[in-house]
């Protein structure tokens, strides 16, 4: 069974953002079904001179049949965020099924 278990600060993070969140990352592997088991997300205010103006999301997939994949972003705001850390994932999972098909 596939799962993406979202954490986040409860303060910091509103549940619409987490519910966004797991929305994103399961609509960007659902193109690699077949080839993870899950994936964990975490959301994270960020100080940057006492300030938390802004948001780490840090997103760890664990692959099929073994091995996994990390990224790590930063964003103004969570949306932007979770939109990178999608971005960056997609670049990534694509570069290994593509290295897998080609070795």
């Amino acid at each position: 069974m596939k799962r993406i278990h979202v954490v986040a600060d409860n303060n910091a993070m509103s549940s619409q953002a987490r519910t966004y969140a797991e929305y994103r990352m399961f609509a960007a592997l659902t193109r690699y079904s077949r080839k993870f088991r899950h994936a964990r997300v975490v959301l994270r205010a960020s100080e940057d001179r006492g300030r938390c103006d802004k948001v780490t999301c840090a997103v760890s997939v664990a692959l099929d049949p073994s091995g996994s994949v990390r990224v790590r972003v930063t964003g103004p705001h969570v949306y932007a965020a979770i939109n990178r850390a999608v971005e960056r994932l997609t670049l990534v999972l694509h570069g290994r099924i593509e290295h897998r098909r080609s070795s």
